[in-house]
């Protein structure tokens, strides 16, 4: 039997990097009913796998099981209103991390998600909806998902 994403990421990071909870200088994004089993990568602490990236996202969420599905989301998360030129490079370092951590034989879901707690104006919102603005995972470009501070991961990766 294989092991899983969850299972694989365990294996490879230090616990102390791990985390429960999923937030950032007052903007946070909600665990409740996310995925399991799980793992959350918080990416900022001095143990996690990121020794060669200069820029990073907040978390990597990595969880759920293979009967319904495993994802595989880098998370940046700011109180600001929502900048595609801010997210952009730490979500595809993110990418660039869940890659190296995740074997490629592995069949994982991926969405890429920012979190914001100002008001966007049109052309930010407008931005996200852009084919540019997407993030490579394994050679396919998957759409930014734009939620609001306090959101369910779950309804972020549904939806």
């Amino acid at each position: 039997m294989s092991l899983s994403a969850v299972e694989i990421v365990l294996a490879k990071t230090d616990k102390q990097c791990h985390s429960k909870s999923c937030s950032d200088s007052g903007c946070s994004l909600s665990m409740r009913d996310a995925p399991e089993p799980v793992v959350l990568l918080n990416l900022e602490h001095e143990t996690a796998p990121v020794v060669d990236y200069a820029t990073r996202c907040d978390y990597l969420f990595v969880g759920g099981d293979e009967k319904k599905g495993e994802w595989v989301a880098p998370v940046e998360l700011t109180t600001s209103a929502a900048r595609v030129s801010k997210f952009l490079p730490q979500l595809r370092a993110g990418a660039e991390i869940a890659n190296d951590l995740i074997p490629r034989n592995l069949q994982v879901r991926f969405r890429p998600i920012a979190v914001y707690g100002g008001e966007p104006r049109r052309i930010e919102r407008d931005n996200f909806l852009k084919r540019a603005n997407r993030v490579v995972f394994r050679n396919k470009l998957t759409p930014v998902k734009l939620v609001r501070c306090g959101s369910p991961l779950i309804k972020a990766l549904k939806g």
